[in-house]
């Protein structure tokens, strides 16, 4: 979780507008047709995979390279769910007489015993061959990329509307969202604010701690926390609006910089396995790509 500080502050909001009382559950309506939510998940994550085209500034060879790699990969990926389906009926007629016999009570034969692990070694080399295949793939693909195009890929977390003039691909950087939230606690009613504050720093503390890794959170000093979130409120509400304009920045990078999570290592082979080698790509660069040589 990224952006932890958000929480923290957009808890700060809503338990302050109001008197700590959780808001009504939204629902999808039970007509939806699961065909309707297909459809849409499919389109979300096509404008994912066209964020990160777009954002990578691919070559049209660097497009076709990859289009290829994913072909091959859906190919593999197409064969090997043939041989798995042929499997999946073969492990489970063994499972089956292996439930028979015990049900029964009796021992399980050297025949049964030698036919489960003769399945259970196929479907073993299965899951071993895919995923040999599809990381030669991703390899192949990282290897036409250059190295500001793998940071990116590095840094890459998939959403529908990237922030104008972000510097990663898909991933919110401003600091827009804080800012509101920030205005949002200065407007916060004096009187609701002193008589709920100790209480809205309890509860946000909460939330912290089931958002941080266990260990982080068993070694947060909670009265400690609890002070400095107290003084930071405080000092966020007690600036005039000139100040406040001013220091707002300084003041998101102070609670960011307060909640920030270690960075964990990317593998940019697994990202391009699950995005770049992702079979909905394939449509979508060779539409692409038609553009990209007509133009």
């Amino acid at each position: 979780m990224r952006y932890l500080y958000l929480i923290v502050l957009a808890g700060i909001v809503l338990l302050g507008a109001s008197g700590c009382q959780a808001g009504p559950e939204l629902a999808f309506a039970a007509s939806t047709k699961a065909e309707e939510l297909n459809k849409v998940a499919n389109l979300r994550r096509d404008v994912q995979l066209l964020n990160l085209i777009n954002g990578l500034d691919l070559s049209a060879e660097q497009m076709q390279f990859i289009l290829d790699r994913a072909r091959e990969a859906q190919a593999i990926r197409e064969e090997i769910t043939g041989q798995a389906e042929g499997n999946s009926a073969a492990t489970s007629q063994v499972l089956s007489q292996l439930r028979e016999t015990l049900m029964r009570g009796e021992v399980i034969s050297s025949e049964l015993r030698d036919e489960f692990f003769s399945v259970d070694r196929d479907n073993h080399a299965l899951k071993e061959k895919w995923e040999q295949e599809i990381a030669r793939l991703a390899l192949e693909v990282e290897g036409n990329l250059e190295d500001h195009q793998l940071y990116a890929l590095e840094h890459y977390v998939p959403c529908v509307i990237p922030p104008k003039g972000e510097a990663r691909i898909g991933q919110a950087e401003d600091t827009h969202a804080g800012q509101a939230l920030l205005q949002r606690i200065r407007d916060i009613p004096d009187d609701q604010f002193e008589a709920r504050k100790e209480k809205i720093v309890q509860k946000v503390l909460e939330r912290v701690l089931a958002y941080l890794p266990k260990d982080q959170a068993l070694a947060l000093d909670q009265e400690e926390e609890t002070e400095w979130l107290l003084c930071f409120l405080e000092k966020v509400r007690g600036l005039d609006e000139m100040t406040f304009a001013v220091e707002k920045e300084a003041l998101i990078e102070e609670i960011k910089s307060r909640y920030a999570l270690p960075e964990v290592p990317v593998d940019v082979s697994a990202t391009i396995e699950r995005h770049l080698l992702d079979p909905r790509i394939i449509p979508l660069l060779e539409e692409k790509l038609a553009i990209k040589l007509e133009g």
